[in-house]
């Protein structure tokens, strides 16, 4: 009889009672690392922070560790910067081969490519954050450095003038550069703990291993996205 009694006391529970436990003692409710995935996509705010991002407004990055409901919304940003990275390098080798390769590129560059440029960047940010908290003691919620990083992600867009012939690797390089100088900007909104040495060492850390698996993954394999098309043997 007591054993049911405390099954309906459990069922009655409303969702919203569940905690979880952060450090010593303290308890915050499970809905609120929920609500930023539970919440719909917002394409009007998603396109909204890129294109603040792209004018310049660089207080946007701040904005979004800051704001759970920009969960989505930056990763949306995330997704489409890497996307039309991968398109402007595979118009690049469609045009460099005077259109003689156009199936095999779309899938190694444009899919396969994206695919691999977005696990590289979740290595990035999870190595950043694994740093900051390792290495410099900042205690920082993945979430709340992950929104900032997907935002400045989203500069990866400016790699679609890739295709611009011979002037390809400068594109390339000079929009990785920046979005690596972002990065940074990224971990200082998300961290305000972090001193600049802490912030260029964990985005450098991170970006190493980046950088390592995408060109590896070019050489060996033939698949690269946005800069690392050029390492594509």
């Amino acid at each position: 009889m007591s054993r049911r009694v405390t099954m309906m006391q459990m069922r009655s529970q409303p969702v919203g009672a569940w905690t979880r436990t952060l450090g010593r003692g303290s308890r915050l409710p499970a809905t609120r690392y929920l609500s930023g995935l539970d919440a719909p996509l917002d394409w009007r705010r998603a396109l909204s922070l890129h294109r603040r991002l792209l004018a310049g407004e660089l207080g946007v990055i701040g904005e979004v560790s800051r704001n759970e409901s920009d969960t989505k919304p930056t990763l949306a940003v995330l997704l489409l910067g890497m996307l039309v990275a991968g398109l402007g390098a595979w118009l690049w080798v469609v045009i460099d081969t005077r259109g003689a390769e156009i199936a095999g590129p779309a899938l190694n560059v444009l899919l396969l490519g994206t695919v691999a440029s977005l696990g590289a960047w979740a290595l990035w940010l999870g190595l950043t954050w694994h740093a900051l908290r390792s290495i410099f003691q900042v205690e920082v919620g993945w979430r709340d450095l992950m929104r900032p990083m997907s935002l400045v992600g989203g500069f990866a867009v400016w790699q679609f003038f890739m295709l611009a012939g011979p002037a390809s690797f400068a594109v390339g390089l000079i929009a990785t550069i920046a979005g690596v100088l972002l990065a940074v900007l990224a971990v200082r909104a998300a961290a305000p703990l972090a001193d600049d040495r802490a912030a260029i060492i964990s985005v450098g850390v991170g970006f190493g291993v980046y950088a390592l698996v995408l060109s590896l993954a070019a050489d060996l394999l033939g698949i690269g996205s946005g800069l690392f098309v050029h390492a594509i043997g």
